[in-house]
């Protein structure tokens, strides 16, 4: 069985393809120029718009495709070119660096709460429980699950700007308006909005983001709200009974549809905008349609045992849908609340992109990862690492693509020192770099250019 699912992460379309498809996007609204509306509510008001990555994104999906894209041709080319210009000579070896504030301090967000604990905020699982019918899950479990409308601002490859809706789904864990979804659902968003399932209406406010594991927690200004109760993953058996809640196609919300669990870590890999990144997700077939992502999947006990993410809609293929493990969602959740990030995770400070073995032999270069930019300030430009580098090793393991770099690198912590090998100029050398740790957007200078997102972030 192919597990290899192509996760575009994109609020513009619903992506649909033969055979093995993406995690599903929020649904999309028909565009609002031409009088589309979300059906349940009335569009939310304009807010201050950002800029969106989409165009990033669209690129990305080029820059992995075997294919010679236009956007991969150029960046090479220009690789090339600048390799028959003067360069500074470098030594064999570059010394290793010192990086200092490896660990950040969480920006001023009065959104965070630094004590925040799901223990405390919603209940957990306990032995002796008893298993509820599917309508007791449902009853008790619609009131804490969301509808979640998007809309946001996004100009074509043709420069045309355009304001589409999209929908999702997610759920309540703290009184005080803590909502889980995924990040998909959410990301590029100028306003996210939140129907209640008494319909009451509320603008929401993102809390922070994990793109790494498509999770984000949103929040809303209330008190005295319904909550889940969070269980536990681990305990869960194939066979199991499993009820989806959510949004299905942005107008059917409070929807709960019944399967069981399919299948326990089940790896597959999905790709986002920091490259290919393997999970461990639960497979069921309870129904999983657009605009359920985000969405709670309960137990018989009525427990939210994982986040809705992913299905496969391919012709003739039904009954395979995916969500993240409650267990692997719950100290993520925790530090988006309390630090506006994930902490702990590492980052060498540079953008790049694979040259795959066509792309090397074509071009007569090394394959391995180009580097396409070494963020200022970074580890990397601490070290020496240098823009048109290419990395094809790690701490003396091969590491000719992302993906192979990341599963180096996500064993270390930051301050960890990690030795690359590169080529520069046609000569093999080492660069010692200690590894920083990896900040949100947030964090990141105002000169940030979103658009290079079109090469992966490590």
């Amino acid at each position: 069985m192919n597990n290899d699912y192509d996760q575009k992460y994109n609020n513009q379309q619903n992506n649909q393809t033969s055979g093995w498809t993406a995690p599903e996007s929020a649904y999309v609204y028909p565009d609002q120029s031409a009088g589309g509306l979300p059906p349940s509510h009335q569009r939310p008001p304009d807010r201050s718009s950002r800029t969106t990555r989409v165009i990033g994104i669209i690129a990305l999906i080029l820059a992995f495709s075997v294919v010679f894209s236009a956007v991969t041709g150029t960046l090479v080319y220009q690789y090339m070119k600048q390799q028959t210009e003067p360069t500074q000579e470098s030594s064999g070896t570059t010394a290793p660096t010192e990086t200092t504030g490896t660990v950040q301090t969480p920006p001023d967000n009065d959104l965070l709460n630094p004590h925040f604990s799901l223990y405390e905020a919603a209940s957990l699982h306990e032995d002796g429980k008893e298993t509820l019918t599917v309508m007791d899950i449902a009853k008790n479990g619609k009131p804490a699950v969301v509808a979640i409308t998007t809309e946001m601002t996004v100009t074509d490859l043709f420069g045309q700007v355009y304001r589409p809706t999209a929908a999702g789904s997610g759920f309540i864990i703290s009184a005080d308006g803590y909502i889980v979804t995924n990040n998909h659902v959410i990301e590029g968003a100028d306003t996210i909005s939140v129907v209640l399932d008494n319909d009451e209406i509320y603008e929401a406010e993102l809390v922070g983001t994990d793109p790494t594991n498509d999770i984000a927690v949103i929040k809303i200004d209330s008190d005295d709200l319904p909550t889940v109760i969070l269980g536990d993953s681990s305990l869960l058996q194939v066979g199991e009974l499993a009820i989806a809640i959510g949004n299905p196609l942005g107008e059917l919300s409070g929807t709960v549809t019944a399967g069981i669990i399919s299948a326990l870590d089940r790896e597959i890999t999905l790709n986002s905008n920091r490259g290919p990144q393997r999970m461990k997700l639960l497979q069921t077939d309870a129904a999983i349609n657009s605009g359920n992502s985000g969405g709670a999947l309960f137990n018989s006990f009525g427990e939210v045992i994982g986040i809705n993410t992913a299905k496969n809609a391919g012709t003739g293929v039904e009954g395979l849908g995916f969500a993240i493990p409650i267990n692997h969602a719950k100290p993520i959740i925790e530090s988006l609340i309390q630090y506006g990030y994930v902490r702990g995770r590492t980052q060498i400070g540079i953008r790049g992109q694979d040259i795959n073995t066509q792309m090397a032999e074509y071009y007569k270069i090394s394959e391995g990862i180009l580097v396409i930019e070494v963020s200022p300030g970074s580890a990397a430009e601490k070290a020496g690492l240098q823009k048109e580098d290419i990395i094809i090793a790690a701490n003396g393991q091969e590491a000719k693509t992302i993906d192979a770099l990341n599963t180096i690198k996500n064993t270390l912590k930051p301050g960890d020192q990690l030795t690359l090998t590169i080529i520069r100029e046609n000569r093999e050398q080492k660069i010692d770099l200690v590894l920083q740790e990896e900040l949100p957007d947030s964090y990141k200078p105002a000169n940030y250019n979103r658009q290079a997102d079109q090469q992966v972030e490590l």
